[in-house]
């Protein structure tokens, strides 16, 4: 170690004392030298502190080099002050941390710097002090006097609100207790907080309230706790009204049918709020009543949407006809929502329904076929067969598109396609080159397993393509698995080298929308395959729908000369990039790669890039990973984030954690609809970036018709951005 002239000795062994407590090192590690090591100070992402009392000597020496930080003008230096003051964790330093943060600190005003120290304090939460800046935290971390402006606030809230969850301390419960029946984003907080880390005993919840508002009530039927039963009963039958109708729905979720005799008898009441919980609670108990209390509710003005909501989560045949009449009376927004809701009804009447909706109403006939796609049953089968080969196909060639499109994705999805559906296919692959129909016939011949993607895209290079086919193909390769991914591969990197497109050579250009499509070979090659590093750094600093995967691939080739270039993507405005630079980064060869992964989680303010951070982390064997995982499971407001930091601590395989997903058999059936019809040509072989439930984006492009229709995505929610403008070579032919 080397001193500072006219530095005291003692001093510097403090400084060392606290660097060695801030990277973590429980036990001595063996050193590994390398062509750059990881910076202890980098791997920090969320130091956990010591416990009380521990090694005074480091505590006595180490506190003034900490308070020596804070008092810096660079936020960084405070940063490591904050941070070296609770690894240090004695009674003096936490004091000077809260000292630190007193209003109108500097501290006090940066968001990073107040998230570092609640994350600090955490261990701290039963102290009096500590709980009442936490709970300052919950109540105003988003307040437009603090941080309003900052991305941080919510994830400094949520973060506040977990400390004083874990802690299980009663004040600290009970401070969550009040900011949920406030209410608002501090009280929301709070219910997600005492979810992830419930409460010991119910009482440190209840305490010696007389009366549970009705927040609380509900809070508790949300909770899932049997236990909170014996405190719900009684308020049915005497507390207010707002507090009874709360009681029953929570009693409801929890399967206990003390509620139903209560919400039988506001059946016969004309109070709208009434009715609505009364049809709630019959829906939650699976009474026989249910869908008539439910029908009842589309047809009322008021309640129409929740009638929705319900029908949604309880489908049922006889909800048909209801469905039906309130289509034409909800917002425009939701209207897709109840044909998918007739869909999950199932039955003959839904059946007729959906297919008249295909016909009579345009603007719902992608929302119509895709419900019947998906809805078993005989009668749903046979609309779609008569979509694909009934006289209306035969004489418009959009019914037909309609009805083949249903036929594909019905056979993916339930694996139950019409007989007819095979024949047409094949037969439609003989229509004109760059023709919608000849792009429905490709994506359903691949998608199925009746043609390789090869074989149906031919001879393609930039200067001769049937691109409409490639954009079809490779989506359906999407149904198949990687071995059809990565038959593509040679395709894209001919179509993805530089100039291939006749635009700026020697590296840059926008790719050919071809070579977009082709980009899902990316998928099954992590590392980038046969495409050079310039290239892949090209697209990915370009944006685009290629930039994530180019930015994953290019991460696992780091070096020293792109090193700079990932950094600069990793702190981009792009939430999605950034994520695939994170999951490139665990398979990075640079042993300090986890450093950067760390720095990256300190101050991340979206989930999905956190989760992917945490993908990352999962994948790297050194040792400064813990700190950060540890971090994540225990205070990251996000449960996606927490339940990966779990596994990757409990030793699961860190290939199980990207191990394609079993369930990836879901179809997105997308219809882009220009808001102006002079803009029609606009839609056409548009290219988009779909985002799967799984946080990976993949490139698509759509078929001349403006239709996407993109398989093998898993279960949850998928986000689709088209790209601002249609690259070179777009027009299909």
């Amino acid at each position: 170690m080397r001193l500072l002239p006219g530095t005291p000795r003692a001093l510097g062994l403090a400084a060392a004392l606290a660097a060695t407590a801030l990277a973590g090192a429980a036990a001595p590690q063996p050193v590994t030298r390398t062509a750059r090591a990881p910076q202890a100070e980098e791997s920090s992402g969320a130091p956990a502190a010591a416990e009380p009392g521990a090694a005074p000597l480091r505590g006595n020496l180490g506190v003034p080099v900490a308070e020596r930080l804070l008092a810096s003008s660079d936020p960084e230096a405070r940063l490591r002050g904050i941070e070296r003051l609770g690894a240090i964790g004695t009674e003096e330093a936490i004091d000077a941390l809260l000292a630190a943060l007193e209003q109108g600190a500097p501290a006090a005003r940066d968001p990073r710097a107040r998230l570092a120290a609640v994350r600090a304090l955490a261990p701290h939460a039963p102290r009096d002090s500590v709980r009442q800046l936490l709970s300052r935290e919950l109540s105003e971390g988003g307040a437009p006097a603090r941080s309003a402006a900052s991305p941080l606030g919510e994830l400094l809230r949520g973060t506040a609100a977990l400390a004083l969850a874990r802690s299980g301390d009663k004040r600290a419960l009970a401070a969550l207790v009040n900011a949920i029946v406030q209410g608002g984003a501090a009280g929301e907080a709070a219910a997600r907080a005492l979810k992830a880390y419930p409460p010991a005993s119910l009482q440190l919840l209840l305490g010696s309230r007389k009366r549970l508002e009705p927040a609380l009530v509900a809070f508790l039927g949300e909770l899932g706790d049997l236990r909170a039963l014996a405190a719900l009963r009684p308020v049915i039958e005497g507390g207010d009204r707002a507090a009874q109708v709360a009681a029953a729905r929570a009693l409801a979720r929890l399967g206990d049918e003390a509620a139903l005799a209560k919400a039988r008898a506001w059946l016969r009441k004309p109070e709208p709020g009434l009715l609505e919980a009364s049809a709630e609670v019959l829906v939650h108990l699976g009474a026989p009543e249910a869908p008539d209390a439910v029908a009842a509710l589309l047809g009322s003005e008021l309640a129409r949407l929740e009638g929705l909501r319900l029908a949604e989560l309880a489908p049922a045949a006889r909800l048909v006809p209801a469905l039906a009449r309130a289509l034409p009376l909800l917002p425009e927004d939701a209207r897709p929502r109840a044909v998918a809701a007739i869909g999950r009804a199932g039955g003959a009447e839904a059946a007729r329904q959906l297919r008249r909706l295909s016909i009579e109403r345009p603007e719902l006939a992608t929302a119509a076929a895709f419900a019947l796609a998906t809805a078993p049953g005989a009668e749903a089968r046979a609309a779609v067969a008569e979509m694909i080969d009934g006289p209306r196909a035969a004489k418009d060639a959009d019914s037909r598109r309609l009805g083949l499109r249903a036929g594909v994705v019905r056979g993916l999805a339930l694996r139950d396609a019409p007989e007819a559906l095979e024949g047409r296919l094949l037969a439609a692959l003989a229509a004109p080159r760059g023709s919608s129909d000849r792009a429905v016939a490709a994506f359903g011949a691949v998608a199925l397993g009746l043609r390789d993607a090869r074989e149906v895209v031919g001879e393609c290079s930039p200067a001769s393509c049937d691109r409409a086919a490639v954009h079809a193909a490779a989506r359906g390769a999407l149904a198949r698995g990687e071995r059809a991914l990565a038959a593509l591969a040679p395709l894209f990197a001919e179509l993805a080298a530089p100039g291939g497109d006749g635009s700026a050579k020697g590296g840059g250009g926008a790719p050919d929308a071809a070579a977009i499509s082709a980009g899902v070979a990316l998928l099954a090659a992590p590392t980038g395959g046969a495409v050079a590093t310039s290239r892949l750094a090209a697209l990915a600093e370009a944006g685009g729908p290629l930039a994530p995967l180019a930015a994953r691939a290019l991460a696992a080739r780091d070096d020293e000369v792109i090193r700079g270039r990932l950094k600069r993507l990793l702190e981009g405005s792009d939430p999605v990039v950034r994520a695939h630079v994170a999951l490139g980064l665990g398979s990075d060869p640079m042993p300090d790669s986890v450093s950067l992964l760390a720095r990256a989680y300190r101050f991340e303010d979206d989930a999905a890039v956190r989760r992917a951070i945490v993908r990352g982390l999962s994948r790297r064997a050194e040792v400064q990973r813990r700190r950060v995982l540890e971090a994540a499971r225990d205070l990251d407001p996000d449960e996606g984030v927490r339940a990966l930091a779990r596994a990757a601590l409990s030793g699961v395989d860190r290939r199980a954690l990207d191990a394609p997903s079993a369930l990836a058999t879901g179809v997105v059936w997308v219809a882009i609809v220009p808001n102006d019809r002079s803009a029609a040509a606009s839609a056409a072989s548009r290219p988009a970036r779909l985002v799967r439930p799984d946080g990976l984006a993949v490139p698509v492009v759509a078929d001349p018709d403006g239709v996407l229709l993109v398989p093998g995505v898993p279960p949850g929610v998928s986000s689709v951005l088209l790209a601002p403008a249609a690259p070179p070579g777009d027009a299909g032919s």
